[in-house]
């Protein structure tokens, strides 16, 4: 990565925050740091980050609901990448994030070796979305109008609304109209990360997505044992 990225790490433990602002600065990254979902929420109106670190327990607005905010705003920041931090072990919590539109979560104490191989892979993949949608700015799919730039999706000129994770699977798989997904093949491309058997986060955001698409929902097929395909004929 030649270009320097700037990462927004958010948590309240001062000492982790400096050893992570050390170690990604090594990596040559521009690092801001805020101790609240406040100061953060501030930070991302003068900056703009590629990356958001976020640590779930935060004092006053959790990081969850700071997710929220990002994701629902209209600024740039909405579409970067996220990476919580947590002390909590149990599946809900992770699995929550990432619905909520978390892209990866890491468990504390974690490897500082790790840590960074996470972060340069969710700026990798965030580059390479990037260049998809300069290849191909709107899909077309009769009444279902994709724009990638824009992320907004409508049918029959109405405008639809999608979490971000919901918008990339439908992009994703009306770009690939007729090919069949498997979770594991959607879990590793839009969320970046190996597909578990217990996880109900794909199945949790398709149920979603066939919800918003209203009339053209039955063009969002399962197959059942193998995974889910966008049907044009239908």
């Amino acid at each position: 990565m030649s270009a320097k990225h700037t990462i927004l790490v958010i948590d309240d433990e001062l000492t982790l925050l400096r050893s992570v602002k050390d170690r990604l600065e090594l990596e040559n990254f521009n690092v801001l740091t805020a101790t609240t979902a406040e100061q953060a929420l501030s930070s991302i109106t003068r900056f703009t980050p590629n990356l958001l670190v976020v640590d779930l327990r935060l004092p006053g607005m959790s990081g969850l609901d700071f997710c929220r905010q990002v994701r629902a705003s209209e600024g740039p920041s909405r579409l970067a990448p996220i990476l919580f931090l947590t002390t909590d072990r149990t599946e809900v919590s992770k699995v929550l994030g990432l619905e909520l539109g978390g892209d990866d979560y890491m468990t504390k104490p974690f490897s500082p070796d790790e840590f960074v191989a996470r972060v340069k892979a969710l700026i990798r993949r965030s580059l390479m979305n990037g260049q998809d949608d300069r290849e191909e700015e709107t899909l077309i799919s009769g009444e279902l109008t994709i724009n990638y730039p824009r992320h907004e999706a409508r049918v029959s000129g109405s405008l639809i609304d999608l979490a971000p994770k919901e918008f990339e699977i439908l992009y994703l798989m009306v770009k690939k109209s007729g090919r069949v997904m498997t979770r594991q093949f959607l879990m590793e491309r839009i969320w970046g990360r190996p597909y578990e058997n217990t996880s109900r986060v794909v199945d949790t955001h398709i149920k979603t997505l066939r919800k918003s698409l209203g009339k053209v929902q039955n063009r969002l097929i399962t197959v059942e044992g193998f995974g889910y395909k966008w049907d044009e004929s239908r």
